[in-house]
């Protein structure tokens, strides 16, 4: 199995679904946009003790307003990602409702519509955006072939076949 050329993104019209800004626009430009939460990249028991992670978890979750933006062909182009805030500040969604609205009325007209794009990664302040293939090891499941793409970090697993635009969270 390998990773797949290309990724179906489904535009959902639905304002509270996952995909509600997907689409063209420019000269066919695509983009995907969104809200989400992450944590750093190096986030875990070898970096920070069990005690420090459980209770110190607000502070470092951040919640960002992120456009990804990529060409016709569907190559990434870049990353826009503003923060709203953390887990621990009362005014993040507030925050992060306007940085996506500022991000995406910079957009200029827009057309809602499926999109089909690369994968890619980008870190941004020891944080990890993208979509990113994976696969199980043989030596785990060597009678299957299991493999998945991840919306990092919204963590929404996307299945094949790749065109079909299927994924669950």
């Amino acid at each position: 199995m390998a990773a797949p050329d290309r990724l179906r993104i489904p535009y959902e019209d639905d304002e509270y679904s996952r995909f509600d800004l997907v689409g063209k626009y420019g000269e066919d430009q695509q983009f995907m946009a969104f809200i989400t939460g992450a944590m750093p990249m190096d986030w875990s028991v070898d970096n920070y003790s069990e005690l420090y992670l459980r209770t110190n978890w607000q502070r470092h979750k951040r919640w960002y307003a992120v456009v990804h933006h990529f060409d016709a062909d569907g190559n990434h182009l870049r990353t826009d990602a503003r923060l709203g805030g953390t887990d621990d500040d009362p005014q993040i969604w507030d925050q992060a409702d306007q940085h996506l609205k500022t991000l995406v009325d910079e957009l200029g007209p827009l057309r809602l519509e499926d999109i089909n794009v690369c994968l890619f990664s980008v870190e941004i302040d020891n944080y990890l955006f993208g979509l990113i293939y994976e696969r199980l090891e043989e030596d785990v499941a060597p009678e299957e072939d299991i493999d998945w793409v991840m919306l990092e970090p919204n963590d929404i697993m996307f299945h094949r076949p790749w065109d079909s635009g299927e994924y669950s969270t």
